[in-house]
């Protein structure tokens, strides 16, 4: 597997941050790490948190190459997650919106800021259309790929993120979620994650669809 990003965004990760807008020819002030870093660290958050972002952005550091847009694609994992409520059925809307407004304010032209929502939209459906699309959804669905302990971690995350639904009704929902990655033909879309992760991810999933169905969790 890749290496494991640090738990916090650091001073790193803004730095990595103002690159990539400069790239896209964003004119500062950049006021946006630390709302970011916010928002990614509000109570409620388990798994869609500043280690998630962190995470991307390493899978993405060692993967760059592979990016036909690679300012846009380092832009649209800061922003995938930026709006996140249980209750809600558009975040990745709202967080695609956000990224939009603020790239209008920053001059960025309309071609990289439609690419950038695009690239956070794909999260919602994970059906990529292009190599960017397929890097993005291929790193963010990387811990279904993990070992099992991080998988497990993952789950639990989820669990506690949506505390407020009842467990039968949990169980079920989950479970249609983790069959409908399961029967894609090709959980990961790129040689990269293809070749690291697709084998465990299966394993992991069919242990959890199992253990979901049949009450049996650890």
């Amino acid at each position: 597997m890749f290496q494991a990003a640090p738990k916090l965004l650091t001073m790193f990760y803004q730095a990595h941050l103002t690159h990539s807008l400069t790239q896209i020819g964003a004119q500062p002030p950049f006021f946006i790490f630390d709302k970011l870093k916010r928002v990614y660290t509000e109570p409620g958050r388990y798994y869609h948190t500043d280690k998630h972002i962190a995470d991307c952005l390493t899978l993405f550091q060692a993967l760059r190459h592979q990016a036909n847009h690679t300012a846009e694609v380092a832009i649209a994992l800061w922003f995938h997650d930026a709006i996140f409520d249980t209750r809600r059925q558009d975040n990745e809307e709202q967080s695609a919106e956000w990224a939009s407004n603020f790239l209008k304010a920053a001059k960025v032209k309309q071609a990289s800021i439609d690419r950038i929502a695009q690239l956070i939209m794909v999260t919602k459906t994970h059906n990529p259309h292009d190599a960017d699309t397929a890097l993005m959804t291929d790193i963010d669905l990387s811990i279904l790929g993990e070992q099992p302990h991080l998988f497990e971690q993952y789950d639990a995350d989820i669990r506690r993120e949506y505390s407020w639904v009842p467990e039968q009704q949990f169980r079920q929902g989950r479970v249609q979620v983790l069959k409908g990655f399961l029967e894609r033909e090709n959980i990961y879309t790129t040689a990269s994650f293809s070749g690291q992760y697709e084998e465990q991810a299966r394993t992991n999933l069919r242990r959890k669809i199992e253990q979901l169905s049949s009450g049996l969790l650890p």
